[in-house]
């Protein structure tokens, strides 16, 4: 029986090829998420600033994740790769609950409340991704394993930021506001309110 052990170059490229497939992938789900969360089928105008500024900082980190793929390709680049993908199951598993949620529970009320959960574990998903592969890259010598590590650090930069946006966003009055409006028991509320 043979093995092959893998490098920390190897490991690295194994990381790149996950942010890859995690920030290409979620362009298309971000957008999808931003319409998602503008519906405005909610007739309290209580619910209306949460839903302002989640659709906002989704529309806003949509954006981002363009820039991110450019910068994952340059890192690419500096190992001497192709860019390439490699599926994240934990970021797939994130996307089926969400669809899994849409079909099941059809209150445009509740909907919000669980895009902002389900938006902060796809970011904290991300900082530990780009963590990863920042310490891999350090772990390697080198110039190019530097240019990697400059690379990623904005995307890095940016994705604490926006899951600091988030949180606020989860701890503040207008999702208080939103609890209050939205027709959820108080055993269901302690999953919802982050505090």
């Amino acid at each position: 029986m043979s093995t092959t052990a893998t490098t920390p170059r190897d490991a690295l490229a194994t990381e790149l090829e996950r942010l890859y497939y995690i920030e290409r992938e979620l362009c298309d789900e971000l957008e999808t998420l931003a319409g998602d969360v503008s519906i405005d089928a909610v007739a309290d105008t209580r619910a209306t600033e949460c839903r302002e500024r989640l659709w906002e900082a989704v529309d806003e980190h949509c954006y981002e994740t363009q820039r991110h793929c450019e910068r994952i390709e340059r890192a690419f680049d500096a190992l001497g790769e192709e860019p390439d993908t490699r599926r994240a199951p934990e970021f797939d598993g994130l996307i089926a609950d969400k669809e899994a949620f849409n079909n099941v529970v059809l209150n445009d009320a509740l909907r919000p409340l669980y895009y902002l959960e389900t938006a902060l574990k796809l970011e904290a998903l991300e900082c530990t991704a780009y963590e990863t592969a920042m310490a891999l890259a350090s772990a390697i010598e080198g110039e190019d394993a530097d240019a990697v590590v400059d690379a990623l650090r904005p995307n890095y930069d940016d994705e604490r930021a926006m899951r600091a946006d988030l949180e606020s966003l989860s701890d503040g009055d207008a999702l208080e506001t939103l609890l209050a409006a939205s027709p959820v028991d108080d055993a269901s509320r302690g999953s919802l309110d982050r505090r």
